[in-house]
């Protein structure tokens, strides 16, 4: 089943070119795609203060601000959009920062695929990540990361699944199917796999391959020794060899807590990735 519904999440014309640029690319891929984009105000949290009426008129104060620049904002991306070639509806919401998340969730549950620019480093890298995990375990959807200085035309032609034998990237697998069907090459990438009776099996990488080779599907293995590198970077480095335009993962195989304490390849290549990631929770 193809994708027919595609949402880009946005909360700046600029920054999020990559994103839109990205769902633009995948509406243009297929004749009778829907694509629209959602545009997030986040408003501050209530500031702290003893006296109430300070802080009502303190809070009054920023969230007008907020929303007058939020306004400007949206105007560059609504100028952004009638560039393109397919039309494309604006939708907006707000919500405190701290929500916004929940927000982006709730939008992406009306979509097949919710596509967002990956944090890079500076103002706002953080509220980024926490949409992006928002999406990831709240909508029930897939989330397709871009890259910041993503500007291609395609996607999903040379596709590199980062298996791990579990459930997440069992999940992320069966949500790439859209892409998959008319990729001209899939290869299955494992680090440091070792034979497993619930896992990877006799032979890691062979059973998914084959799973995909029976659905007609052109995939081969590449069982990758870290050497010593974190997971994430050999994946990346061997899409890189390949030069494969997209990464299938699983997004938090271990909770977002081990992950923050003791890093992990999701928040890794959410920080990194020189390459589009489509994962799924």
């Amino acid at each position: 089943m193809s994708w027919k519904d595609i949402l880009v999440i946005v909360s700046e014309a600029e920054a999020d070119e990559p994103a839109l640029a990205l769902g633009e690319a995948l509406a243009t891929q297929c004749s009778d795609c829907h694509w629209a984009a959602a545009f997030l105000t986040p408003l501050p949290d209530e500031p702290l203060a003893y006296e109430p009426t300070v802080v009502a008129g303190v809070w009054a104060e920023l969230l007008s601000r907020a929303r007058q620049e939020a306004d400007a904002e949206r105007k560059r991306v609504e100028a952004r959009l009638r560039q393109s070639a397919k039309a494309c509806e604006l939708r907006n919401a707000e919500a405190l920062s701290r929500d916004l998340g929940r927000v982006a969730a709730v939008h992406a549950r009306y979509a097949d695929v919710a596509v967002m620019t990956r944090p890079s480093e500076g103002v706002g890298a953080e509220l980024r990540e926490e949409i992006i995990e928002g999406v990831l375990f709240h909508s029930g959807r897939p989330a397709l990361i871009a890259p910041p200085d993503w500007s291609g035309k395609t996607i999903g032609k040379r596709v590199v699944v980062a298996w791990d034998a579990s459930r997440e990237a069992t999940r992320a697998l069966s949500e790439a199917q859209a892409i998959l069907d008319k990729a001209e090459k899939i290869t299955v990438v494992t680090v440091d796999a070792k034979p497993k009776m619930f896992g990877h099996g006799d032979q890691p990488g062979a059973n998914i391959a084959a799973h995909l080779s029976r659905r007609g599907l052109p995939a081969e293995v590449r069982n990758v020794d870290s050497m010593g590198r974190s997971a994430s970077l050999a994946i990346m480095e061997e899409a890189q060899a390949l030069q494969a335009d997209l990464v299938v993962m699983g997004g938090y195989a271990h909770s977002r807590l081990r992950e923050l304490v003791f890093g992990g390849a999701t928040r890794e290549l959410l920080r990194s990735a020189t390459i589009p990631l489509l994962m799924a929770h």
